[in-house]
C-alpha cells in the first residue's frame, strides 16, 4: 500500500501504472490511499520515509515517528532516507540542503549521531546504515522490541 498526500498518491498512480516515461507498470499490485501520518493503518511489513525527517522540527519528527510505531507489528521495519550532515564540517550536499530546509520548511538535516536521540522515545530502534548517492542514508529501523 502506497500512503500519500493526494497530490502524490495520484501522481503515483500515473507513474505505477507506466503511463508516465520510465513508469513501473505496477499499478495493479500496489493499492493507493490518500492520508498522513496521524491515520496510519495496522499492520504492514514495511513503512518507508523517504526525505520526511528533515522537513520538521524535531517534535513533529517525533510525532510521526510515534504514530508509524504504533501501527507497526513487531516484525515490521521502518527504513528511513535521509542525507546526512558530516560530523566532521567537511563539504556535503546536506550542507546546503540544511540551509534549504531550514529557510523554507523550518526543517533541518541531521548528523548520524542525532538520529538515535530522535527516536529514542518514538518507539523504533536503529538496526543499520546503509550509504546512498548524493550523501544520502538508509537507515533500517524497526519497532522497537519491549519486555514488560
Amino acid at each position: 500500500m502506497l500512503r500519500e498526500r493526494p497530490q502524490a498518491a495520484a501522481a503515483a498512480r500515473s507513474l505505477l501504472a507506466g503511463a508516465l516515461p520510465n513508469g513501473a507498470g505496477h499499478g495493479d499490485r500496489v493499492e493507493r490511499r490518500a492520508g498522513g501520518f496521524a491515520d496510519v493503518p495496522p499492520g504492514g511489513d514495511v513503512h518507508l520515509l523517504s526525505r520526511v525527517l528533515h522537513g520538521g522540527e524535531d517534535g513533529r519528527c517525533r510525532e510521526i515517528l510515534r504514530h508509524l510505531s504504533a501501527a507497526m507489528p513487531p516484525h515490521a521495519d521502518l527504513p528511513a532516507v535521509e542525507r546526512l550532515l558530516p560530523d566532521d564540517g567537511s563539504p556535503s550536499l546536506a550542507t546546503a540542503r540544511d540551509l534549504h530546509v531550514r529557510c523554507t520548511v523550518g526543517g533541518r538535516e541531521r548528523t548520524a549521531g542525532y538520529y538515535p536521540r530522535l527516536f529514542a522515545d518514538a518507539g523504533p530502534e536503529l538496526v543499520g546504515r546503509e550509504p546512498l548517492p548524493l550523501d544520502a542514508r538508509v537507515r533500517p529501523e524497526r519497532r522497537a522490541r519491549r519486555t514488560r
